[in-house]
């Protein structure tokens, strides 16, 4: 933890963090629903019943679950592993899949299949159940899903030899539901569905949160604060974490006890977030409804009692004009800005207007404004796959160096993209306005200013070192 953030935390009366921007299995809110659903999926894995899929939007808590899935496999001594990294593809996942059992891969698939195979067979004999965890399984191609489809093929004669929990956002389900991999989708014996928080039960998850970061009961929020959270966030607790992040920082300058937060702090907070009210929207498409039917109104009337004429009017041109001036114009309207982007080819991505604002300040980004929303252009140095291939190496000890200078990351530089590695690039994200994944994307590489790949082989760090990060 930087010094700056246990400060802040100290001023508060809290011990660490309780509304961190990475999954926490520490502090686990658990509901009946949920308490129910990881009791079933750990059944279904103990008694070797096939896979087991788990699904949720953005920010309903997948990645924790499956951390405290995770816990309950370990605790009964069964051997696990747990690939988050799903740019890896075919063949390199398989290869991510062996290293994380702790098997040297081969250098083809065919080659990997059969050494797990054989390490699952051994486990199998001594009565070890094996289970695969693989999140963010929406990024899968077909390629990899058959893959996981053939690696359920690895039987005694009897049982499964490897049980697989894929979990992912609904896009995996679309995935599934193509006829190529029916076999698979045949095979699914659980799936668990997380959905977002109801208004009833957001204060309760808030003062656990808070609780469970030493808060002596000090810092309250009124009624009215747990109605806008709710309705800012929509329930989804990686929101009602962001926006209450925000809030505390509001609270840093109060002295006095109790520290409260009202509705007006909520709306704040969730406004330097970038989370808008929904209300806001349908409020404004009715006022624009009722607008253009008051419109529609009055010139239904003009035309009843104005005399029939058989030329064209002259104002229809003008209000065109008006409309097509009224659309925002590029903020680089010429095409200088691009070609100073140098050679290799460019990526376009949507941002936020916040992440933009940071992005104008560089010269290696041109932002554009459409109909769509603002869009950054720029020509990625390095991929994620290039980033994550051959660990450790030294992309990934840059990217650990580089979160470290922004103090983001406190392990050490040993080139591997491991859990601290992830949460350090997700506060990152977080803090630059862009989604907090965790994952190495192309715009968070290229803000990151990572150098360009190197052709040479001495880039490669020590595969021995131990790896932290």
């Amino acid at each position: 933890m930087n010094p700056a953030t246990r400060q802040h935390l100290q001023q508060l009366g809290l011990h660490r963090s309780p509304f961190p921007p990475t999954p926490d299995s520490v502090a686990y809110f658990q509901t009946a629903s949920v308490e129910r659903e990881l009791v079933e999926a750990s059944h279904c894995l103990r008694t070797r019943s096939g896979f087991v899929l788990l699904t949720g939007e953005v920010g309903t808590g997948k990645s924790t679950f499956l951390r405290r899935l995770l816990a309950a496999l370990e605790s009964e001594d069964m051997v696990v592993s747990l690939v988050f990294n799903t740019y890896l593809q075919g063949n390199d996942l398989l290869a991510a899949v062996l290293r994380d059992f702790g098997l040297p891969p081969e250098a083809s698939a065919a080659d990997n299949i059969d050494r797990l195979n054989r390490f699952l067979l051994e486990r199998w004999q001594r009565q070890v159940t094996c289970v695969l965890l693989i999140d963010d399984a929406q990024n899968l191609d077909i390629e990899s899903l058959e893959l996981l489809r053939l690696l359920t093929c690895l039987e005694s004669g009897q049982e499964k030899l490897l049980q697989i929990v894929l979990a992912g956002q609904p896009e995996l389900l679309q995935s599934l539901a193509q006829p190529a991999i029916r076999q698979l989708s045949s095979r699914i014996s659980k799936h668990v569905q997380l959905s977002a928080l109801p208004q009833d039960r957001v204060a309760d998850y808030v003062h656990f949160r808070l609780d469970s970061a030493g808060a002596d009961g000090s810092i309250a929020l009124d009624d009215a604060a747990v109605s806008a959270l709710h309705r800012l966030s929509k329930g989804n607790q990686r929101h009602i974490h962001q926006i209450m992040d925000r809030s505390l920082y509001g609270l840093y300058g109060h002295s006095t006890t109790p520290r409260k937060i009202d509705a007006a702090l909520i709306r704040t907070a969730a406004a330097e977030a970038g989370i808008r009210a929904p209300t806001a929207v349908r409020r404004y498409t009715w006022a624009l409804a009722a607008s253009l039917g008051g419109i529609l109104v009055l010139g239904a009337l003009a035309l009843s009692l104005r005399p029939a004429v058989t030329h064209a009017e002259p104002s229809a041109p003008a209000q065109h004009s008006a409309i097509t001036h009224a659309q925002p114009d590029p903020v680089y309207a010429n095409a200088s800005c691009l070609a100073g982007l140098g050679t290799g080819a460019q990526l376009s991505v949507a941002v936020r207007a916040e992440a933009a604002a940071l992005l104008q300040q560089r010269a290696d980004f041109c932002l554009q404004r459409s109909a769509q929303g603002l869009r950054a252009t720029f020509v990625p140095h390095i991929s994620a796959t290039q980033l994550l291939q051959r660990q450790p190496n030294t992309h990934v000890q840059e990217l650990q160096y580089r979160l470290q200078q922004q103090g983001h990351y406190d392990g050490q530089l040993d080139g591997r993209f491991g859990p601290l590695t992830q949460r350090a690039l997700s506060r990152m994200q977080q803090r630059s306005f862009l989604p907090a994944t965790g994952t190495p994307d192309p715009l968070t590489l290229h803000l990151l200013s990572l150098s360009k790949p190197q052709t040479t082989s001495s880039n490669d760090m020590d595969p021995s070192a131990n790896g932290h990060g």
